[in-house]
């Protein structure tokens, strides 16, 4: 089923020439088979340019897996996401270990940020250390104006959510 998601994206971003996302567990990055497929797909990419966003969890092991991963899909110009940060235990070793391109924040954090000071406190450290960095941040599920311009405020790069729009299929 994996490759046949990672297949539909390089088919869709190769039609349309349009920047596309592919998220990715450790678990996946862990299978040989199917990094060779990934790095096979963009051997023969001809289309926009593919993000790899990386779900952020606390089941990471190997670090040696990852960095050789990213290794990887950067030489064939590919970004690195770190996705749904914030939620769990985030591990703020993902930002020094895998160093990515997007830092994407989960909407538990961001849902709550217009009457929490803390959530807003936590985003507005992410954006210092993020620019810091060069590093993009965006906002998940942004769902109306007045988050959208707490955030704006705070620095976000990136917004997504139902204030922009819904989800939609990708056509080619």
């Amino acid at each position: 089923f994996t490759r046949q998601i990672i297949q539909k994206i390089f088919t869709v971003s190769a039609q349309s020439n349009k920047e596309m996302s592919i998220n990715v567990t450790y678990d996946n990055i862990n299978s040989v088979e199917l990094v060779k497929y990934i790095e096979n797909r963009l051997q023969n990419h001809k289309g926009g340019k593919i993000t790899f966003e990386i779900l952020e969890s606390e089941d990471i092991h190997d670090y040696m897996i990852l960095e050789n991963f990213i290794k990887m899909v950067k030489q064939y110009g590919c970004d690195i996401a770190i996705d749904d940060f914030g939620s769990g235990y985030s591990n703020f070793l993902h930002l020094v270990r895998l160093q990515p391109d997007f830092l994407k924040l989960d909407g538990s954090i961001i849902s709550k940020i217009e009457t929490d000071e803390k959530s807003k406190n936590i985003v507005s450290i992410l954006v210092g250390y993020a620019k810091m960095n060069n590093i993009k941040i965006v906002a998940e599920y942004v769902s109306n104006e007045n988050i959208a311009n707490i955030l704006k405020n705070l620095g976000v790069d990136l917004f997504q959510g139902h204030y922009y729009g819904q989800a939609q299929n990708a056509h080619y």
